[in-house]
């Protein structure tokens, strides 16, 4: 994930039904997840 991966696919393959759920398991640092936040389809969507 750390090299370009993309953990809402991930997040989906693996079923997780939370983002913070993937994120446990593959202990990423902060700010990576806040980018993947950030970048997020779903995150475009609320704002929207």
């Amino acid at each position: 994930m750390m090299q370009g991966g993309n953990i809402l696919a991930l997040q989906k393959t693996l079923g997780h039904g939370d983002i913070k759920m993937t994120m446990r398991y593959l202990h990423l640092a902060s700010d990576h997840f806040a980018k993947a936040l950030t970048f997020s389809p779903l995150a475009l969507l609320e704002t929207s």
